[in-house]
């Protein structure tokens, strides 16, 4: 009789959870060696990068679905050059940047996450794309900002991802439109629980708005806008989620406790005036 016999379970249940143990441990680490050493080796080598520019070229057409795949495979290879040249291009044929960040970069981002869901790219490959789009979005800051208008008093916003995930993607997508919108922005990215409640308490925000990537961290986030509203300046927030997981559940938020959902930059835009106006 095996050992797993032995003990009550079925063959192999104490080898699979070992081995889930094992993989769960390794994503764990990685996170950490990702988030102290990575991550900000690459975030600042954006810092001498660049900015990218539209030109005045005349394409209308979006980038189609075998763009967003090529872009994507792209980001998990190891050069970075060809990934920024292929933005660079499309900007040369006449697409903003609105339309990259929002037919570019967000679908590539969930792509990405397809990949990964399906097992035909690792957590390293996945992270490191998106790390490559997050450089993208910080260097088409300078044309974006461009468009932005004057800063409307009161209209303060805090992005997040949900602590414990690196989906911060979205968060630095979301939060250059609510910029451009006149909206006064602070984001915290990678931060734990503890930081993001600290924050909320000592800063008065409107608005909190947090990105959920995946089934795994809905009970967290269930837990962390809980929280959040107990420890507000604001007794009043509106609390808004987005992320990849949204466009699967678009009546997560009634789940979770949050007061909306949006499954897209613009639509985050509209829906924290609405929040905003209804405060007011």
């Amino acid at each position: 009789m095996s050992a797993d016999e032995a003990s009550g379970g079925q063959p192999g249940s104490s080898r699979h959870s070992e081995r889930a143990g094992d993989k769960d441990a390794c994503q764990t680490s990685l996170m950490q060696i990702l988030e102290s050493q990575i991550i900000p080796s690459l975030i600042k080598s954006t810092e001498y990068a660049d900015p990218f520019y539209s030109t005045d070229g005349i394409r209308t057409e979006l980038p189609s679905q075998d763009e967003i795949v090529e872009f994507s495979s792209l980001c998990i290879s190891a050069d970075q050059e060809a990934t920024d040249l292929f933005v660079q291009s499309l900007m040369a044929q006449g697409l903003g940047s609105d339309a990259i960040f929002l037919h570019l970069l967000a679908p590539a981002a969930r792509h990405l996450g397809y990949l990964w869901e399906e097992d035909l790219c690792d957590f390293t490959q996945v992270t490191i794309g998106l790390i490559k789009m997050q450089k993208i979005t910080l260097r088409l800051g300078s044309e974006f900002q461009e468009k932005r208008k004057g800063p409307m008093e009161g209209m303060r916003a805090l992005f997040a991802p949900v602590p414990g995930s690196l989906h911060t993607l979205g968060v630095l997508m979301v939060s250059d439109f609510f910029r451009r919108e006149g909206w006064q922005v602070w984001m915290e990215l990678g931060s734990s629980e503890a930081i993001l409640l600290a924050a909320v308490e000592k800063d008065w925000f409107q608005v909190v708005g947090l990105s959920v990537g995946t089934e795994d961290h809905v009970d967290s986030l269930a837990n962390t806008i809980r929280a959040i509203r107990v420890a507000s300046s604001n007794r009043d927030v509106k609390i808004l989620i987005g992320g990849p997981l949204v466009a699967l559940s678009p009546n997560l938020y009634k789940v979770v406790g949050a007061d909306a959902a949006a499954s897209d930059a613009t639509s985050a835009v509209e829906l924290a005036r609405t929040l905003f106006s209804q405060s007011a």
